[in-house]
């Protein structure tokens, strides 16, 4: 299976059930915007003075606010997440405009999603390492920048062949990293390959929200949330389809 196909299936999965991609995230989303804007309200004013200064040390209010923000936009993020993993491999369907908010799914998706974020900033710090030391021993900065290709390749890699414990996580089944890293064996080229396609269409999105802007702004802006709603959906819908075919051993 190529990268290719990754990315095409997982858009055909989001546009072939766009409807319920709807049901799925909007309410969350929207409960989600009111939540944040109703705790930065009276807020704005501090944002204003952090940008003219930055000597500015911001209120605690402030600082409680902003944090109480991002958690709530990770819930939020986390409650759309498992909700189309489950939708999508379990046929788990929305009976209303909002989604069951399963607790302990998104506590466990979170709880995978940090530890290998985690995992993967401990890779990276070991990379660095080996390569400011070979790069020491030789004398040439220069080369350190070659030797930095190919381990951001396999840092890459080795996050995609790890990805499926995620979907794992929200639908209830057990899968370790080295679970998920044996059953996707073989997947390096579509991991690279996948990875480019998706470089491509980001640039290939963001000069047609440029252009689409320049020429008529609302239409622009309205473009650019739909497309960005549509591909953290595509995003996520990759995570399911990986998961699927290299764990479940689904057909693509």
């Amino acid at each position: 299976m190529t990268g290719w196909k990754i990315f095409s299936h997982s858009l055909n999965m989001v546009l072939r059930n766009l409807g319920w991609a709807v049901r799925i995230a909007l309410v969350p989303v929207l409960i989600g915007l009111a939540c944040v804007t109703a705790l930065m309200w009276g807020q704005f004013g501090q944002l204003e003075q952090i940008q003219r200064s930055a000597g500015y040390v911001p209120s605690g209010g402030f600082v409680g606010a902003l944090l109480l923000s991002i958690i709530i936009f990770i819930a939020v993020e986390m409650w759309v997440f498992v909700s189309w993993h489950r939708f999508v491999l379990l046929e788990e369907y929305p009976t209303g405009w909002i989604p069951k908010f399963h607790v302990d799914r998104v506590l466990a998706y979170f709880g995978m999603g940090l530890l290998l974020g985690l995992f993967m900033i401990l890779f990276w710090m070991l990379a660095s390492f080996v390569i400011a030391g070979v790069a020491a021993a030789i004398g040439s900065p220069i080369f350190s920048l070659i030797l930095l290709v190919p381990a951001v390749i396999g840092i890459g890699v080795l996050l995609f062949r790890l990805l499926p414990v995620l979907p794992a996580a929200a639908i209830g089944e057990k899968l370790t990293f080295s679970a998920s890293f044996d059953a996707t064996k073989g997947s390096a080229g579509a991991a690279i390959i996948l990875f480019l396609v998706l470089i491509g269409v980001q640039l290939l999105l963001q000069v047609i929200t440029s252009a689409s802007i320049y020429i008529f702004a609302p239409l622009g802006f309205v473009f650019a949330i739909a497309m960005a709603l549509i591909m953290t959906l595509v995003n996520v819908s990759i995570l399911t389809t990986v998961y699927g075919h290299y764990v479940q051993g689904r057909p693509i």
